[in-house]
């Protein structure tokens, strides 16, 4: 009886085992990796522009712990690259980045100035305490400026 259920337990034990299958041919992964976008739902990017705008500068303040002043700087935006501050033509960029745009006005009152908005400041025609920098060649100057602007 003990030799027949050594048996019975040996073959249990024998028979649970498996091997798995083979597949044929060899595993290539070193091919390159190919990605396929999406099909398209014909959507465009589109690009903001401020041609054809007025806005006003109403506030700046000078460093982020200064006192914020009153201001009344007209910005016209003539062209993609030309616009009028306070009536004197000069030339500013409106770049894309990765998360919105990098804006950049040549010869205000206070410098070359460039700084980071969205695309929604443009849209709602707001920017309100949006830090500058002078990015004047040659300037050392660091010094932050925040500016307050509405579109009219």
């Amino acid at each position: 009886m003990k030799k027949l259920l050594l048996l019975l337990v040996l073959g249990l034990l024998l028979g649970s085992c498996s091997v798995p299958p083979s597949y044929e041919g060899p595993i290539d992964n070193t091919g390159p990796i190919i990605v396929t976008p999406p099909p398209s739902n014909g959507g465009t990017i589109t690009t903001q522009s401020l041609v054809g705008q007025t806005w006003k500068i109403f506030y700046y303040r000078v460093g982020p712990m200064g006192q914020v002043m009153t201001t009344n700087d007209t910005l016209v935006f003539l062209t993609s690259s030309t616009y009028k501050f306070n009536g004197y033509q000069s030339t500013y960029h409106l770049t894309p980045t990765g998360s919105g745009y990098n804006l950049s006005l040549y010869e205000t009152t206070w410098g070359n100035l460039s700084g980071s908005i969205l695309s929604n400041n443009i849209v709602n025609g707001t920017i309100l305490g949006t830090k500058f920098v002078d990015i004047s060649t040659g300037s050392s100057n660091t010094t932050e400026y925040y500016l307050w602007m509405n579109k009219i």
